[in-house]
């Protein structure tokens, strides 16, 4: 990451005090025998950044968007008093109502509140659902679910450092630096969010950002990315992979990882054509292509298969140095179905249909052509056809379009609340259908006799 420009207008002190302490997390957070050099009790000083750095970005990004819903357009970062500011942007729930538009109690003509990042989910999620004429369309990953979880964890760790005697150890420091960069692969999106709410006077002070994987299409790599890190020697690589296989996750095993690059490699054959090697150079793929939809990592996970692109068209072919081709015919477009799962499945159209359908990673296909829509967790994918929608969590159950509606109560423990034939239900691992009030009535008889099974993989992200 590398915010050293300004983001926003009078705010670049800010940034380079942002990235001065990223730099200083990072390394830490990389090195753990540094980390347990600090051994302290309580790691909220160290872990206060990421919540004010996250706090920072969702006010002048998600909470402008929000405004820009309700009619407000975007000030000068908060440094200007115009007209607009008066325009009142209630946001009211069940619980709580929501001021976008509030200035500062101290009566500061041009400074506007900053939001709270819990009560700035809250709203996103009561304006989307207001939304009929598809604004928020206009920003994709508002909806994505990897974001989402990525926010709604880390407002709750905020707010656990914030209060006294909550007590952050060091797993729960891990754990949340991990949301941490998963929200930091949004940088782009967010960057490009303020440059399309500002002002025309305002843009020239905001980095220019590329959209990347899932906005690309297609998302082709025909060279190796580059990488902080050299790729492994032979001798290393082999080294490496002997430890792994051997399940002997020594010192040295992590010190390989920490310091090379261990993903495959795209090489160029003869006839100018593009294959992929592993870094102890033995052939994944020979060289017949044009570029393939993502770089294996090989010594992560024993993936089946890669999209290839070969003449303007797709197909899978493997990852064992055969050669084979999965697919018998090519497709118009196979991608990955999500770039944050080593093990993803694709998606694909063929036909010239512009739905998509699914398949998996032996290229047998899951469902036709009849995907409007989808958008993915970590493990799983949601989808809708025409006004139904499915449910596909990876390696467990799919489920195809057949449901008015699915909500999630935002807790990944509790089950995904289904609506079948305008009745409300759980759905089992086996995907059978249990309405609300049949559970109600087990309830009733015997409690204990139930077996939750319920699919419950909730990333309201």
């Amino acid at each position: 990451m590398n915010i050293e420009k300004k983001q926003t207008k009078g705010c670049d002190k800010l940034s380079r005090v942002y990235e001065d302490m990223f730099n200083i997390l990072q390394e830490v957070m990389n090195d753990e025998d540094k980390l347990k050099e600090l051994s302290p009790l309580d790691y909220s000083a160290l872990g206060m950044y990421i919540g004010k750095f996250v706090e920072q970005e969702i006010n002048s990004s998600v909470v402008q968007i929000m405004r820009a819903f309700c009619g407000i357009d975007m000030p000068e970062y908060y440094c200007k008093r115009y007209p607009g500011f008066d325009v009142d942007a209630n946001v009211e729930g069940k619980n709580k109502k929501i001021r976008l538009n509030e200035q500062k109690p101290n009566g500061d003509l041009k400074s506007l509140r900053t939001i709270p990042l819990g009560d700035a989910f809250y709203a996103l999620e009561l304006l989307k659902k207001e939304d009929d004429e598809g604004f928020f369309n206009n920003f994709p990953w508002l909806s994505d679910r990897i974001f989402l979880e990525a926010w709604r964890n880390l407002f709750t760790f905020r707010n656990k450092m914030a209060h006294i005697g909550e007590i952050i150890d060091i797993e729960t420091l891990k754990e949340n630096y991990e949301y941490f960069l998963r929200f930091l692969r949004y940088m782009p999106d967010i960057l490009e969010a303020k440059k399309k709410l500002a002002p025309d006077d305002y843009i020239e002070s905001l980095p220019t950002s590329e959209k990347k994987g899932k906005d690309v299409s297609p998302y082709i790599v025909t060279e190796n990315p580059p990488s902080d890190k050299p790729f492994a020697p032979k001798e290393i690589a082999e080294r490496y992979c002997k430890l792994s296989k051997a399940g002997e996750w020594t010192n040295e095993y992590y010190d390989i990882a920490n310091k090379y690059n261990l993903d495959a490699i795209i090489f160029e054959g003869m006839n100018g054509k593009k294959g992929i090697k592993d870094c102890c150079e033995h052939i994944l793929v020979p060289a017949k292509y044009d570029g393939f939809g993502f770089i294996p990592k090989p010594f992560i996970v024993n993936r089946k298969s890669v999209n290839a692109l070969r003449n303007g068209q797709f197909v899978l072919v493997t990852l064992d140095g055969s050669g084979e081709e999965l697919t018998k015919e090519p497709y118009d477009e196979i991608r990955l179905a999500t770039y944050h799962h080593l093990g993803s499945p694709y998606v694909y159209r063929k036909n010239g249909m512009k739905a998509w359908g699914f398949m998996n990673t032996l290229g047998d296909e899951i469902c036709e052509n009849i995907i409007d829509h989808y958008a993915w967790g970590l493990n799983s994918m949601w989808y809708d056809s025409g006004d139904k929608m499915g449910y596909w969590q990876f390696g467990i159950i799919f489920l195809p379009p057949l449901y008015d509606n699915i909500e999630m109560t935002g807790d990944p423990e509790d089950p995904l609340l289904f609506t079948l034939d305008g009745v409300q239900g759980y759905v089992k691992q086996d995907g059978s259908f249990l309405p609300l009030s049949e559970l109600k009535k087990m309830e009733e008889e015997d409690e204990e006799s139930i077996i939750w099974d319920f699919i419950c993989e909730q990333y309201d992200i």
